[in-house]
């Protein structure tokens, strides 16, 4: 008792007991196992949560990193999904590569993790790779799955992908947008064409569709660009099915883009566009 008392080992209790100070370092123990129950899952009200059925919480990520992976390492997950990983390994100051074989993911972990949680920016804090940037790598994209280059066409132009993966009457995808006076969203719908043999017909299946549809436009969009003879008799087709007028200004009920296009910046031509990020493409007011 005395050796403890002067080593400063001992403390005296609020009812008068004493006690011996332990240090953390000091006691042999038990080495963490693998069966955490502290921390909780993902629940529909956290506000992490990101609609992913799998998503992991942050801090069971940091505990991994911390425990596993030294200050100066990098951290890989090759199924980054909705990049959970990616955030704690940031907030760690490890480096960071993820892989996802869905595009859509790694523009929402790109969105929703790194700009706007983070506020970091792509080409300067991280880099994508992967996600086509030319007309090439579309090509490609096709070429290795289909359905990944429909969503990745439809989310460049800021759409909504239609949740069913086979054919579903030539929607794809969906833009939606204000019109003065309508209390719901009105939409134009996508459809998109990878193959080189896109005829007239393609059009045609389009307004089929859309005569049957809640929606009060059309856009088509394809890979291969078209020769001019095509052009010239989809732009008559387009202008026989006429035109719609919205917020006081005209539209084409069908309209067309080629990837190259989409690539150079250009979109469909609608008013107010509400996509994933609230951003628009085209605000056209009428000051009248």
């Amino acid at each position: 008792m005395k050796e403890l008392d002067e080593q400063n080992r001992l403390y005296f209790t609020r009812t008068g007991g004493i006690r011996i100070k332990r240090y953390l370092d000091e006691m042999r123990g038990l080495p963490l196992n693998d069966i955490w129950t502290d921390i909780a899952p993902i629940n529909s009200q956290a506000k992490e949560r990101l609609g992913y059925k799998t998503q992991k919480p942050k801090p069971l990520l940091k505990r991994i990193i911390s425990s596993s992976c030294p200050p100066d390492g990098t951290v890989l997950d090759p199924f980054c999904g909705c990049g959970t990983t990616m955030e704690a390994a940031q907030e760690l100051g490890r480096k960071w590569i993820g892989i996802d074989i869905a595009i859509h993911a790694i523009k929402r972990v790109a969105r929703a993790r790194l700009e706007e949680r983070l506020h970091l920016t792509e080409g300067l804090n991280f880099q994508i790779d992967g996600v086509p940037r030319t007309v090439e790598g579309a090509q490609d994209l096709w070429n290795r799955d289909t359905y990944h280059f429909q969503k990745w066409a439809v989310e460049e132009v800021d759409g909504f992908v239609t949740t069913k993966r086979t054919a579903d009457g030539g929607i794809d995808g969906r833009l939606y947008f204000n019109v003065y006076g309508e209390q719901e969203l009105q939409s134009m719908i996508l459809e998109v064409k990878g193959g080189k043999t896109v005829n007239i017909n393609v059009l045609r299946e389009l307004e089929g569709v859309l005569a049957t549809d809640s929606a009060v436009m059309g856009g088509l969009i394809v890979l291969h660009p078209f020769s001019e003879t095509k052009r010239r008799n989809f732009a008559a087709f387009m202008g026989d099915v006429g035109d719609v007028e919205l917020n006081g200004l005209t539209f084409s009920k069908l309209q067309v883009l080629t990837v190259e296009q989409i690539l150079n910046g250009e979109r469909f031509k609608t008013p107010w566009v509400f996509g994933k990020t609230g951003q628009t493409y085209l605000h056209l007011e009428n000051t009248e």
